[in-house]
C-alpha cells in the first residue's frame, strides 16, 4: 500500500517556511567603551568588526542600562531591567524590602529572546557570560545548547574548569589544553561549533555570544598584549585627541560634539580613588614614569581582549560564509555599558571588593594579564575608551549608558554603510527579532502573565529609515537616574558623583553633555522630572514604589496632625507631591526624635530637590540644614556632632527668613535666607532619605541608617 503523502507535504511546507526566516547572531561584549572599536575611532585592531560596520549600520545613540546584569536583562527580555527583576544587580532577593524590581534574577513575567524565538522554530544557542541569576541556567530559559559560566560577573579566563557545557550531561564537543586555554578564544570556538551544528539542521538559528572581555580581571595572551605597548605609551591625552580626530573624519562627530576634558573620578575612599575622589583624572604627563608603564601594560591587556573578540568575529563570519548563511543572517554587536572606572586612575588588583592598587615594575610587568593575576584598567584609560563622552559605567551620563551598536544583514539592510543617529535601546532587540522572525509575543508564557515588551523594532532603520519619531527612554541604576525625551536629557549622578543634582542637556546641540541648561530651562527640567517620576513608579523603582503596607504615608490622602497642628510622620514615610503639605511662602518648624549609632551621614527629613526644597541631615555626625531657593543652595551647619544614642533636634525657618538649628535646647546654628520658598516641588516629603533630585550633594548615602522615631512638621 502506498503511504499517505500528507505528512510529507507538511514537512515540505515547513522547510519552505523556515527558508525565509533570517538567522540571528547577537554579540555582547562587557565594559567596552564608546570609541574602542576602529569604526568608532579607536586604535584597537578590529578589522572584522569594521567590515561589519562598513557593510551595515552604525548606531550612534544606542542606550543600555549602565551596568552588565541590568543591560543583559534588558537585551534578553525587551523590558526595562526593573520590570525583569534586576533593577540594580543579581544575587540577593530584596523584594520584601524594596519591591518586585529587586528580585536579583529574571522573573517569570518576562520571556527571553531564546524562549520567544523557539516558539517560531528557531534553534537557540548561547555562549559566554549569563549573569541574570544563577538559579535558572540558560537552558532553563530557552537555550538548546550553552557553553560558558553562570555565576557572577567575571571569572578567570585562564581556568578551563570555571566553564561548563549545558544542558547537564551533554558531552563537550571541544577539548581544550589546560595550558593554552583562554576563555575569549574558547567562547569564539564554541560559537563556531554551535554554528556548524545549526547549519546542519533545517531550521533558522539564534546564537547569543556574550563575551566577558574586556571586563576585569584583565586577561590576555602576552603576545597580543605586547603588540599594543608602544601605542599606549603615548598616554591617554594624546590618544584621546587622535580618536576624536578619527571620529570627526569618519563622520561620527559633527559640530554638536565637543572634545571634553577628562571626567572626574567618582567619590570614594582615598585609597580606592587613588587620592582623586571628586577630582578630574590626572593628565598623562603628571603621572610618574614607573606608574605610566604599569598603566601601559593594563591598557594593552584591555586592548588585546577586544582584539581577541574581533578575531572570533572573523571566525564566525567565515563560518557563516562557508555555510552560505551570511547574506540572510542579522548580526548585532554592542557593549553592555560604557568603560568601567573602577577604582581610580591607577586601577586595582586582586578583586573589586577587597583589592588594592599595586604598582608593577620590572620583570613583574611581563606577568600583567597572565594566569593568577587580577587587574583593572582604571578610570583615566576609561576616559579614553569613552571618548568624547562623559563619565563611565554605573552612571547614566552618556559615557556610562551609551554604547556603539553595529547591525549587519546583507539581505535585510537597505543602504548600508550609514550612521543612524536616532536614539535606540537594548530593549529594542526583542521587538526587532520578533518582527523579522515572524514571532507573536504572547500574553502568557508557562501559565505566567507577561509584561508587554517596552522597546521598538529597529527594522524600519534596516529598510532605510533615517530618523524615528520622538521617544522617551528612562534610566535608574543605584540612584543614578536619567530621562531622554527627544533631544533633551535630564540626568543626575548618585552619591559617588560629586554633584548629585539634576543636570539638563540638549543633545542635538550638545551631544557630550558640556552645557548644563538646568537654570535657563527650569520648566523643561520640571516637565522631564515629572515624567521620570511617573516611569519610576510604573516600573517600581524603590523608593518611588513600595508596598502600601510598608509605606502608609505615601498612600494616605491626608496626613494626621496632633493638637498643636504638627503633621506626624515616622522613619521611612514618603509622601507624594500631591499629598504633601504645601510649603511655598510659609514658615517651617521641624521636630525630630531620633537615635544615632555610629552613622556619620544620612538625611533625617527632606522635602524638595535640586530646584526648591529643604533637607535636615547629618554630615560627619553634625546636623546640617540646607534650603534651595530657585536652585540656589543655602546651608547652615552645626559645629557640634549629635551624640550617639537618642536625642531630639529642632529646625525652624521663620517668616522673616531667619533659620535656627537647635539640639536639646542648645542652639547649634543660626542664619538667614533671602526669603521663603516660592514653589512647591515635584519631589516627595521623606523621612530618613532624599531620593529624587536631592536638595544637597551629600558626602555619603542619603539614607539615614539610624532611626527617626518621630518627625513633626508644622507650616504657617
Amino acid at each position: 500500500m502506498t503511504p499517505p503523502i500528507f505528512p510529507w507535504i507538511l514537512l515540505f511546507c515547513s522547510t519552505l517556511c523556515w527558508a525565509g526566516k533570517p538567522n540571528v547572531v547577537v554579540v555582547l561584549v562587557d565594559d567596552m567603551g564608546y570609541s574602542d572599536l576602529g569604526s568608532f575611532g579607536g586604535e584597537v585592531r578590529t578589522p572584522h568588526l569594521d567590515r561589519l560596520a562598513k557593510g551595515g549600520l552604525r548606531f550612534t545613540q544606542n542606550y543600555n542600562s549602565a551596568r552588565c546584569c541590568p543591560s543583559r536583562a534588558s537585551l534578553l527580555t525587551g523590558l526595562y531591567s526593573h520590570q525583569a527583576g534586576i533593577a540594580n544587580f543579581t544575587g540577593r532577593d530584596s523584594t520584601a524590602r524594596l519591591g518586585p524590581a529587586y528580585l536579583g534574577k529574571l522573573n517569570k513575567q518576562c520571556m527571553t529572546l531564546a524562549e520567544a524565538l523557539k516558539t517560531a522554530g528557531y534553534g537557540t544557542y548561547g555562549v559566554g557570560k549569563w549573569h541574570v541569576g544563577q538559579e535558572e541556567t540558560p537552558t532553563d530559559r530557552g537555550f538548546d545548547e550553552y557553553y560558558g559560566y553562570i555565576r557572577g560577573h567575571s571569572t578567570s579566563q585562564w581556568k578551563a574548569g570555571n566553564y561548563l557545557r549545558l544542558p547537564e550531561g551533554r558531552k563537550p564537543e571541544l577539548a581544550f589544553d589546560a595550558e593554552e586555554f583562554y576563555a575569549t578564544d574558547a567562547f569564539n570556538d564554541y560559537a563556531v561549533e554551535f554554528l556548524e551544528q545549526a547549519q546542519k539542521k533545517d531550521e533558522p538559528f539564534f546564537l547569543y555570544l556574550a563575551h566577558s572581555s574586556p571586563h576585569f580581571p584583565l586577561h590576555a595572551p602576552a603576545k597580543t598584549r605586547d603588540a599594543y605597548l608602544d601605542t599606549y605609551r603615548k598616554g591617554w591625552d594624546v590618544l584621546r585627541e587622535e580618536r576624536f580626530a578619527r571620529q570627526r573624519n569618519s563622520g561620527l562627530v559633527t559640530d554638536s560634539w565637543k572634545f571634553t576634558e577628562l571626567s572626574e573620578v567618582p567619590v570614594d575612599r582615598d585609597d580606592i580613588a587613588n587620592g582623586f575622589a571628586g577630582k578630574r583624572n590626572p593628565d598623562w604627563k603628571d603621572v610618574e614614569k614607573n606608574r605610566q608603564e604599569d598603566l601601559v601594560y593594563r591598557m594593552a591587556t584591555f586592548a588585546a581582549m577586544i582584539d581577541h573578540v574581533d578575531q572570533g568575529i572573523g571566525k564566525i563570519v567565515s563560518q557563516l560564509e562557508k555555510g552560505g548563511d551570511l547574506e540572510n543572517t542579522l548580526i548585532l554587536f554592542t557593549s553592555d555599558n560604557g568603560a568601567c572606572y573602577e577604582w581610580g586612575p591607577f586601577g586595582f588588583d586582586q578583586s573589586s571588593r577587597k583589592g588594592f592598587t599595586k604598582l608593577h615594575e620590572g620583570d613583574e610587568l611581563k606577568g600583567v594579564g597572565g594566569p593568577g593575576t587580577y587587574h583593572s584598567v582604571g578610570s583615566a584609560w576609561s576616559c579614553l575608551s569613552n571618548t568624547p563622552l562623559r563619565m563611565y559605567k554605573h552612571f547614566n551620563h552618556e559615557g556610562g549608558n551609551c554604547s556603539p551598536l553595529l547591525a549587519h544583514w546583507p539581505k535585510g539592510i537597505a543602504k548600508p554603510d550609514r550612521w543612524v543617529r536616532s536614539p535606540v535601546h537594548l530593549i529594542d532587540v526583542m521587538p526587532t527579532l520578533l518582527e523579522i522572525g515572524g514571532v507573536d509575543y504572547p500574553e502568557k508564557f508557562k501559565d505566567e502573565k507577561l509584561i508587554p515588551v517596552e522597546g521598538r523594532s529597529l527594522a524600519p532603520f534596516f529598510r532605510g529609515a533615517g530618523k524615528a519619531s520622538e521617544r522617551v527612554l528612562c534610566f535608574d541604576h543605584f540612584d543614578s537616574s536619567s530621562i531622554r525625551k527627544g533631544d533633551w536629557k535630564l540626568v543626575r549622578g548618585n552619591n559617588r558623583y560629586k554633584n548629585r543634582t539634576w543636570e539638563l542637556y540638549n543633545l542635538a546641540k550638545d551631544r557630550c553633555e558640556t552645557n548644563n541648561l538646568i537654570d535657563s530651562h527650569a520648566d523643561k527640567a520640571e516637565e522631564l522630572e515629572a515624567e521620570w517620576l511617573a516611569w519610576a513608579k510604573r516600573v517600581k523603582v524603590n523608593p518611588y514604589y513600595s508596598h502600601p503596607q510598608a509605606n502608609p504615608a505615601k498612600v494616605r490622602k491626608k496626613l494626621r496632625k496632633d493638637a498643636q497642628g504638627f503633621y506626624l510622620l515616622k522613619h521611612g514615610d514618603q509622601v507624594a507631591r500631591e499629598h504633601a503639605p504645601q510649603f511655598a511662602q510659609k514658615s517651617i518648624e521641624i521636630k525630630l526624635s531620633l537615635t544615632r549609632g555610629r552613622e556619620k551621614g544620612g538625611v533625617l527629613i527632606s522635602h524638595g530637590g535640586s530646584r526648591s526644597g529643604y533637607s535636615l541631615y547629618l554630615e560627619d555626625g553634625k546636623p546640617v540644614f540646607s534650603c534651595r531657593l530657585g536652585g540656589t543652595l543655602h546651608t547652615f551647619r552645626a559645629t557640634k556632632a549629635l551624640p550617639e544614642g537618642r536625642t531630639s533636634l529642632y529646625a525652624a525657618l521663620l517668616p522673616d527668613g531667619k533659620v535656627s538649628l537647635i539640639m536639646e535646647n542648645e542652639v547649634l546654628a543660626e542664619g538667614k535666607l533671602p526669603g521663603l520658598f516660592n514653589t512647591h516641588p515635584q519631589d516627595p516629603l521623606e523621612v530618613g532619605n532624599d531620593s529624587l533630585s536631592t536638595v544637597a550633594s551629600y558626602s555619603s548615602s542619603a539614607r539615614f541608617k539610624g532611626k527617626v522615631h518621630e518627625a513633626k512638621l508644622k507650616l504657617k
